[in-house]
Parts: structure tokens; sequence; C-alpha cells
């Protein structure tokens, strides 16, 4: 079927360019790039968009607020953080930390009575559970009166800001069904990005039929709404439960051996373990180590959390499995419990960076696993992943004993902004109110329309700073080392600070990705291309014709082309707002 659709693709690139040849017809192309796909990209992808318009007008749309409507109301179910920034701990103040886990499958996949698709192959579904999806919630205060900080994590594919917003709505109805005057002053879910778990956003097969029933006024929402509200209702409770079961102790930081070696290009060949690749740029500026937070209770009989973080895609587990599975997070999870402790993980800057699912694990790993298989065959579909949840803990436990403590200081600073659509599956599934985004009529963009969104800066110490980004952010916008006029599709320069550069040098920086929505690859405007861009010149003999093969699958999946520089400019503006 490959083989066939590149041929396909391979005749019509010969048609167009032997068309394209002879036409007056002007495309918006910088003067560096004269390479026929340039040309292709553009003929292929206004056919593809004007049907998605097309689409979109036979589409009944939701009757939005302006962008200025929205701005000049009060945000609903939006935290702004605390109101003051401190340098130092309070006098005689104390971490206090709650720790809350919920799981969020529906009964009826558990009993096999009811199956559902899964969040990132599309066709996939799910008929049982082989490990678990959870929501997972960590409170934290630093003592000084400031309020509670809370940080979810939920197990899926990207959590949308509107459902986001309907959590934060329940945990204030349910503390206060309890008598509980709260005083969080954020609540931040970050998704696992887990793809074979129950879809959390609704880009996916279940999209199609919903379409169909949306013209005669049918159901709006792709993704399984009895899911949906079991999601929100679960995660909700971890929150709820977490904020309800704080106490005080110590909090401590510490970082992992580094896993990203890249023997082929050269990169981080310091390190051990080859765990990580960069699918689309093979540059440095990413993160590879487990940046790693321990809390221990002054109580001795209650049990540590740790909770790490780093950017890496969980998608390890074949789309061909039947049973649910949270990927190599839950078998992190597994070991860890083991030790003793709870456990969280948050999805960092991942965009294109991957685990390598065919690293060579040490012996001590592969024995242990192979011995679970012997005991449950069913876990050899799941082998990569418990491999690498066992790997990844491993490392984990043996970095504690490098633990520093931290400062009780919590400043938390969050924001919002508009990002604006474009054409695509994602600006489609956003305008038309499939996929549970806050959307508002802009007259600035050219679709009509954008989305307002979050982002963040939080300082964790004196020295950890923690961004956080609304979707699948290219690390090295944050990190540094952008994508080269030369190297970029669009033959332009990437102009923006890296904003890690305008934080103090003795400053750890971390980024909790797909944070309060899911916006889709946040990527270097001057890289940016639609995505049939990537079919072409992945086509048969394309290399020929085009030279070597520039990945850009991404962009079927991204808000637009300026979600990188709005994005890393609201980042940046925060940063120099507590960094002048």
């Amino acid at each position: 079927m490959k083989k066939l659709s590149r041929s396909f693709i391979a005749i019509l690139l010969v048609f167009t360019i032997l068309f394209s040849a002879n036409s007056t017809m002007a495309f918006a192309i910088s003067e560096q790039r004269c390479n026929p796909i340039y040309t292709v990209s553009n003929v292929f992808g206004g056919i593809i968009d004007g049907l998605i318009k097309l689409l979109g007008v036979l589409t009944p749309t939701p009757d939005y607020p302006t962008v200025e409507e929205y701005f000049a109301a009060d945000s609903a179910n939006f935290y702004e953080g605390t109101e003051i920034f401190i340098d130092s701990a309070v006098a005689g103040a104390k971490w206090s930390l709650g720790f809350g886990k919920e799981s969020i499958v529906p009964n009826n996949l558990r009993d096999g009575s009811k199956k559902y698709y899964t969040g990132g192959y599309f066709t996939q579904k799910v008929n049982g559970v082989f490990d678990d999806q959870r929501a997972i919630a960590i409170a934290l205060n630093d003592g000084s009166g400031r309020g509670t900080t809370i940080f979810a994590s939920i197990d899926g594919i990207g959590v949308a800001n509107a459902d986001v917003r309907a959590v934060r709505s329940a945990v204030v109805q349910k503390l206060k069904a309890n008598g509980i005057d709260s005083d969080i002053n954020a609540i931040n879910i970050n998704a696992t990005h887990c793809h074979t778990v129950i879809d959390t956003q609704g880009i996916g097969l279940d999209l199609l039929p919903k379409i169909f029933r949306s013209f005669f006024g049918g159901a709006k929402r792709s993704m399984d709404t009895e899911f949906l509200d079991v999601m929100i209702d679960r995660t909700s409770d971890a929150i709820v439960e977490a904020y309800t079961n704080m106490e005080t102790g110590k909090l401590f930081y510490f970082e992992t051996a580094g896993i990203g070696k890249d023997e082929e290009n050269g990169l981080y060949l310091e390190d051990e373990y080859p765990y990580l690749v960069n699918k689309r740029y093979y540059t440095e500026g990413y993160q590879h180590v487990f940046a790693c937070f321990k809390f221990v209770p002054d109580n001795e009989a209650s049990a540590a959390t740790v909770f790490t973080n780093i950017g890496a895609h969980p998608t390890v587990v074949d789309e061909s499995t039947t049973l649910l599975s949270a990927d190599f997070p839950a078998f992190m999870e597994e070991k860890i419990n083991g030790a003793g402790m709870n456990f969280m993980f948050i999805q960092g800057a991942q965009a294109p960076v991957s685990v390598n699912k065919w690293a060579d694990m040490p012996e001590v790993i592969n024995n242990e696993v192979d011995t679970k298989i012997a005991v449950n065959p069913v876990a050899e579909d799941y082998k990569t992943a418990i491999l690498l949840g066992y790997e990844y803990a491993r490392l984990v436990l043996e970095a504690q004993n490098n633990a520093k403590e931290i400062e009780p200081i919590l400043n938390v600073k969050m924001t919002e902004y508009t990002v604006r659509l474009e054409t695509g599956l994602f600006g489609y599934g956003a305008t038309e109110g499939f996929i549970g985004t806050t959307t508002v009529k802009d007259s600035d963009s050219k679709t009509g329309y954008s989305i307002v969104t979050e982002a963040g800066y939080i300082e964790i110490g004196k020295d950890i700073v923690l961004l956080t980004a609304p979707g699948e952010i290219v690390p090295q916008l944050i990190y540094g080392n952008a994508v080269s006029a030369e190297d970029s599709y669009r033959g332009t320069e990437w102009t923006y600070e890296a904003t890690a550069s305008l934080v103090p040098e003795e400053k750890t920086v971390l980024v909790m990705g797909l944070c309060n929505d899911a916006i889709g690859y946040i990527l270097p405007d001057n890289d940016y291309a639609h995505f049939i861009t990537d079919m072409i010149w992945d086509a048969d003999g394309a290399d020929k014709l085009y030279g070597p093969y520039h990945r850009h699958y991404e962009e079927m999946l991204s808000a637009g082309s300026s979600s990188g520089s709005v994005t890393v400019s609201i980042l940046n503006e925060l940063v120099k707002s507590e960094n002048p």
C-alpha cells in the first residue's frame, strides 16, 4: 500500500513539475528555495487546504466570542499563580506536599463490554487493560502563605484547554462540597503523551463520524464523551486527594546519568545510555537526563514521593496491541512504587524526541523482564516498554544519592495568549469545536479564528526554573541551536533568543510540555512546511530530485506556522519579567 501511494505521488509530482515550469503562478517561497519540491508542496497543499475550507463551510461552526471580548471578561477557571515572588524562604517555612492518584479507565473497558479508540494511532482500538491509565496529582506549598500549586499528570495524547478548565472547576466544587475553601493559586495539568491509552483529545478515526453527524446537528466533541466525563471526574478526585493529604517535609533535586547518546551523529558521546533519538533535528539542545524531585515527609511512616521530568515520546508499545498501556512511564511507576515511593512522570519539551526502542539493555534488566514474561506471556507485546521503564527507574533510583535539598521557595506566574489558527487538520478541529480548544474569533488571523492558550514561568527553590508550554515544543527553541536558515524549509533565520539563555547560568531550566492545553507541535516558523511536504519528500526517488529527506510530519498536527514564535515570545517575556 505504501509503495502504491508513493508511486501515485511520484506521478503527480512529475505532472506538477512539468505544469509549474510553464506556469505564471506565484508562490510565497524564499528566493533561496528554487527546488521543485516547494512548488509541488504549494500546489498540493493548496488543494488540500481548499478541501478543508470547503468542509469547514459545510460544518456548523460554534458562535465564539471575539478575542477582544474574551480578554475584556474574567477568564473562567484560569489561575495566575502567586501574587508576589519571593527571593528567599520565609522564616521557619517548610515544604508541604500531597499526593493523589486515580485510574481514569472506564469500567466498561475493564470488563470488555466496550472498545475505545487510542489517541496516537488513528485506527487502533483497545478492548481491555494491560497496566492502567491514570491521573496523578501533587499539591505543593512552600509555607510562605501565598497558596498551593497543583501539578497533575494524565496518561494521554494531550488534554485540551477547555477540559483542563473543566477539571479545575470540578476541583473547586468538590472542595467546597467538603467545606474546604482552598488556597490553590495554580492547577497545571500535563499529558504524558502516551499513545496506547484511550484518546484524551479527539484527533483520530472517531473524528470522521462525528464530522458527519455534525452536519445534522449531532455531537460535536470528537473524543468519546463518556470517557471525557470519567477523565474530568477522576482527575479532579486525584487533585482533591493530593490537596487534602498534604504534609510537611523536605524537597530534594537530582539528575540521572545522561541517556541521549547518538553514535551516528556524534552527540553526547560522554554518555553511556543511548536511549533517546531526535527524529527531526540532529543537533544538541534537548534534555538528555531525567530531572528528578524527591519529597521526604517528616512523618517517617509516610511514603516519599518522586516526580521526574524529561522530553521523550512514550511510543514503544506497538499499535497492533489491543490492551491499554501507558507505555514506559507505567513501568517506571511500577518499579519506583516497588521501592516504597509514590511516582509521577512529567512530560517535557519532546517535539520529535523519542525513546530509542532498539537500545541495548543491561543484562540484569533483560533477565528481570524475561522472568516477568515467563509468568505472564501477554507481557511479550509490551516488552520494550517494560524494559525501558525498568531501566529508567533504575537510573532514577541509583541517582538519589546525588540529591540536594531545595529551599522552600515556589514562585508561579501564568499567562494567557492567543495562537492564530491556520488551515489544516488541527485548525479545522479547533475552529469547528471538535477538540476542546478555547477558540475565539480573530480578525488578524487568516482563518478568522485563534485559540486562547496558556504558558507559565515557575521557580522551585533558588536554582530551578520550570517553564510550561501548551504543546509539543521543539526543545531547541528553549535550549538553543534552533534550525539554521540553510537547513530550514523556508530558508530564513530563526531570530528569537533561546529562552534558557535568558535565565541566569547557575539555574537549571526544565520544561513541562503539553501543559494546560494540547495545541500540537510548536515548531520554528522558518522550518514550517505544509504536511504534504513530508509525503512528497519521502516518496520513492524523491531524493534524486530534491536532495536528502527533511522530515515535516509534525506540521500535520500543529496549530500553525506562528505557534513557535508566539509561544517563545511569551515565554521569553515571562522569563525577562522575573530576571531583569
